[in-house]
């Protein structure tokens, strides 16, 4: 009868374990709320080699990220730098370069102007939300994201998943990483686009046809990073498809949690 009355217990613990292991996973879902504040974005192209970038190009980008705080504001380097990957290709497909860099986009904006990021944020609140959690275990991030609609469309959505990385050294050391058109030796590299949610596409997957007033999609996304990669986050940025326009991807909302 002991025995018995041992297993039991311990039964209970395992089952109460369980328990609490799915409740915690459960809040943590139902935490996540999406609203429709205006957080911005602004993506910057540039190069390890190009000495306007590191002049002027730099101080801007940190200008807007000051600015939208909260915003997905990330960098994207173009061919012969090492961090070039194929959503530069893809980013600049729909927000075109111009023919040279540096070059940026704020909202759906092609602009240099220091005011411009203050602007978009300025601009009301937007028609949709995203908000999310995150964890990084060993060489995968885990994201999971709620998007919510506040106004009925008939238009398709997309979400953007992206991993951005601050802080790699780009001063006169750092061999191939270090930045044309600074003489700072404190150079730092930063909101460096690494990867997508999906390979190869920076404006990620379709997520929504014609969502209805107060819809609401929650979906998880797993990437795996370089091992080597420090002081990486994600940024989650909403997009309202509309082809035959310019861009076709037009920015709605965005949000970073670092």
């Amino acid at each position: 009868m002991k025995q018995l009355s041992i297993i039991l217990l311990a039964f209970i613990l395992i089952a109460s374990a369980c328990k609490k292991d799915d409740t915690e996973e459960e809040d943590e879902a139902t935490t996540l709320a999406p609203t429709a504040t205006q957080n911005g974005f602004a993506i910057n192209y540039t190069a390890t080699w190009c000495s306007p970038c590191g002049n002027w190009g730099a101080p801007l980008i940190h200008t807007y990220a000051t600015a939208a705080p909260n915003g997905a504001v990330l960098t994207s380097h173009a061919s012969g730098d090492p961090m070039n990957n194929g959503l530069y290709a893809s980013f600049k497909s729909d927000r075109t370069t111009g023919g040279g860099i540096p070059s940026f986009w704020v909202g759906d904006t092609k602009t240099t102007s220091d005011g411009a990021m203050a602007t978009l944020l300025a601009s009301g609140n937007a028609a949709a939300g995203v908000d999310y959690s995150y964890e990084v275990s060993g060489t995968t991030m885990t994201i999971n994201t709620k998007t919510k609609f506040f106004n009925p469309t008939a238009k398709k959505y997309f979400l953007s998943v992206l991993v951005l990385q601050d802080g790699i050294n780009g001063n006169s050391s750092s061999g191939q990483y270090e930045q044309s058109g600074t003489s700072s030796n404190d150079y730092k590299h930063d909101f460096v686009l690494r990867k997508s949610s999906v390979s190869g596409q920076a404006y990620g997957e379709e997520i929504a046809s014609s969502p209805a007033k107060d819809s609401e999609v929650e979906k998880t996304y797993t990437i795996t990073i370089d091992a080597s990669w420090t002081n990486v986050y994600p940024v989650v940025i909403i997009w309202e498809q509309n082809i035959g326009s310019t861009p076709q991807y037009k920015f709605i909302n965005s949000l970073k949690k670092k």
